[in-house]
């Protein structure tokens, strides 16, 4: 989905349906932690309705999770996120995606 389309399902969402409750629930932040190249890219921290991120799915549904990287989140500020990067994955490296 496209970063539109992803906007507009967000800003569609309906706070007493069920099932929107969940994408609701998912608003925030996520990191993308690409493991297997870990030592040559930044971390990055991602809106939820960012193209890449789509809610912590990522923008290619095909894909087995975790294969290449995991999205870890949502988080209620940048802030969280950026303590959660430096504390428990213990790197300096990371950067705010263009989403943000």
């Amino acid at each position: 989905m496209t970063k539109r389309d992803l906007t507009l399902l967000d800003t569609s969402l309906n706070v007493s349906d069920k099932k929107d409750k969940i994408l609701i629930r998912k608003r925030g932040f996520f990191i993308y932690y690409n493991e297997p190249n870990k030592n040559s890219k930044e971390i990055k921290i991602h809106s939820h309705n960012c193209g890449f991120c789509a809610w912590g799915s990522g923008r290619d549904m095909e894909l087995e999770a975790g294969l290449n990287g995991a999205w870890i989140g949502p988080f209620n500020t940048i802030k969280q996120a950026e303590n959660f990067i430096t504390t428990i994955l213990n790197s300096l490296q990371f950067s705010h995606h263009t989403c943000i």
